[in-house]
């Protein structure tokens, strides 16, 4: 049985076993001790509190005790406190001397670039450039939209239909350019907040991510239910052209009934297809039945899955929509098997008379 202790470490309260305690506290000491000639050294202690307190967060399931393999690990991960301290006197030696303007150790130029994840709006490029140059990401958003537009309007005389192209594409080419800042790792190196000695690693850019991070994001939304809708109306346009040919489809026998003895009248020869497929389409009521239900089946899927687009519906869970395109299917299946039989039937009979 080991005994255990509940502390506070950056506003997240933990229980951890004592020996644990002792030498997360022991380390914690290191660090302090390590930067305490350091003019920035409070700054830096709790920024690494802050670090340390992240990864135990990922390390601990509700209610679960951090042990001393869990501070170990995370040791290790943060690095030596005088490797640290040697690193930040490195960045301390290189700064402005007394007669220049003093800045932080966490100026942009020890940041790294990064797409900011956590406030983008379609890729997180201008958020990730607001991010490292301490700008807000608004104003890159409205420089990007502004000379989107500008070429547009003032310049599509003279450049033609892609004068709006240069800006989306520099977005593509930097959204494929810097890396995302997914990783807890990434996201403080971004903000230039690095608390370990190895440069972090970043993933290649995956297509398939990037998509799939795109739809999610706000703008992707936007753009998707904008799709959503037109294509719902396109479609509601469709399958209602296809119900008012539906309707209109029982006189069309009477029309090619009327070109055909136009054609007879100028004693036009008709051979055996020809006269069965003129038979087929003036005097067989059950050949039309069919060809409606076609039609009417094809529109009726177009029309659903319109309204199901157009007003963003999720569909039953009998799936009405598949329901209509498998009868359909069917429906034709079984239309050229009759109109196969039919064919079989008649010619047949016409070689046999000529037999």
């Amino acid at each position: 049985m080991k005994t255990t202790e509940n502390i506070s470490l950056a506003g997240y309260a933990f229980t951890i076993e004592t020996d644990a305690y002792t030498e997360l506290g022991t380390y914690l000491n290191d660090i302090k001790e390590a930067f305490r000639n350091d003019a920035n050294a409070e700054e830096i202690t709790a920024d690494i509190e802050e670090r340390i307190a992240e990864l135990l967060r990922e390390k601990c399931i509700s209610g679960m005790v951090v042990d001393t393999r869990m501070v170990q690990d995370i040791k290790n991960r943060i690095g030596n406190p005088q490797e640290l301290a040697q690193d930040e006197s490195e960045e301390t030696e290189a700064a402005p001397g007394p007669s220049e303007p003093q800045e932080t150790k966490k100026n942009w130029k020890s940041k790294r670039l990064f797409r900011n994840m956590d406030e983008k709006v379609l890729g997180g490029v201008c958020s990730g450039l607001g991010t490292y140059f301490g700008i807000d990401k608004a104003l890159f958003r409205i420089l990007f939209l502004v000379l989107s537009i500008i070429p547009v309007i003032g310049g599509t005389v003279i450049v033609g239909p892609f004068a709006f192209l240069p800006m989306p594409l520099i977005y593509i080419i930097l959204w494929i350019a810097m890396p995302a800042a997914r990783t807890d790792e990434q996201r403080r190196e971004m903000k230039g907040k690095p608390t370990n000695l190895e440069s972090y690693k970043t993933s290649d850019f995956d297509f398939k991510t990037e998509v799939k991070e795109a739809v999610e994001s706000p703008a992707g939304k936007t753009f998707k239910r904008a799709g959503g809708i037109f294509l719902g109306i396109l479609l509601l346009m469709v399958g209602l052209g296809g119900m008012i040919g539906t309707v209109v489809l029982p006189s069309v026998p009477s029309i090619i009934k009327y070109e055909i003895q136009e054609e007879l009248m100028e004693e036009t020869y008709l051979d055996a297809e020809e006269m069965f497929v003129a038979d087929l389409l003036t005097n067989n009521d059950t050949f039309w039945i069919f060809t409606m239900i076609i039609a009417g089946l094809l529109s009726l899927w177009f029309i659903y899955n319109g309204i199901m687009l157009l007003f963003n519906l999720k569909a039953p869970s009998w799936k009405p929509g598949l329901v209509i395109f498998i009868s359909w299917v069917i429906s034709i299946f079984v239309f050229a098997g009759y109109v196969a039989k039919l064919a079989a039937d008649s010619l047949g009979t016409i070689f046999h008379i000529i037999l």
